[in-house]
């Protein structure tokens, strides 16, 4: 019996010091970013917040007309590299930090489904309602909306993307729409 409490005691202790990795604490002054997303028959936005350091927390709604490709069902949806929705293409690939070339040289580079080792702009699927109305509340500290390595707002910026079919998140997909497809509407982030 004891060896069981000591051993709980010691996995909390070893755990313990892991925790400081991710939140330290309240930023001095709260970052707000936004997206107003827009694609056929499809209209929302998102809204972004970092009040905590090294977590940004993202509110995102959306509706689609009943002939839109906002279906109900699942819908892959991402933060991709750049923002620029005109067309959805210019958005590039899935938002991976601001990683030297020198370091990873396919990442933000290439177009090709291995240019996002670290996936870091991939966010749970969009879940639609029958109503064709879709909302995603979550919690990233993949990226940031302050300065640093994994910013949003680089030189280029950044934009989310909503697909026409659900992300499968397979580390090396064996086709173009196992990360969700088609892009059926975009939404450039911006500061607030």
């Amino acid at each position: 019996m004891n060896r069981i409490v000591v051993g709980t005691a010691l996995v909390a202790a070893a755990l313990l010091p892991l925790s400081g990795c991710y939140y330290k604490g309240k930023v001095e002054k709260p970052l707000h970013a936004k997206a107003i997303i827009a694609g056929p028959g499809i209209t929302g936005e998102a809204h972004l917040y970092e009040e905590f350091e090294g977590r940004v927390r993202i509110k995102l709604k959306l509706e689609g007309t009943q002939d839109s490709k906002l279906k109900p069902g699942r819908h892959g949806i991402h933060i991709h590299e750049v923002g620029n929705c005109e067309p959805f293409a210019a958005a590039k690939g899935h938002y991976d930090g601001n990683v030297d070339a020198a370091i990873n040289p396919d990442a933000n580079v290439t177009s090709g489904l291995g240019n996002h080792p670290y996936h870091l702009g991939d966010l749970q699927n969009l879940s639609v309602n029958d109503d064709r109305k879709g909302s995603l509340y979550t919690i990233t500290s993949r990226v940031t909306l302050s300065e640093g390595l994994n910013t949003l707002f680089d030189k280029d910026g950044s934009a989310f993307i909503i697909h026409e079919l659900e992300d499968k998140y397979l580390p090396d997909p064996a086709t173009k729409d196992a990360p969700g497809g088609h892009r059926i509407a975009c939404g450039v982030i911006v500061k607030e």
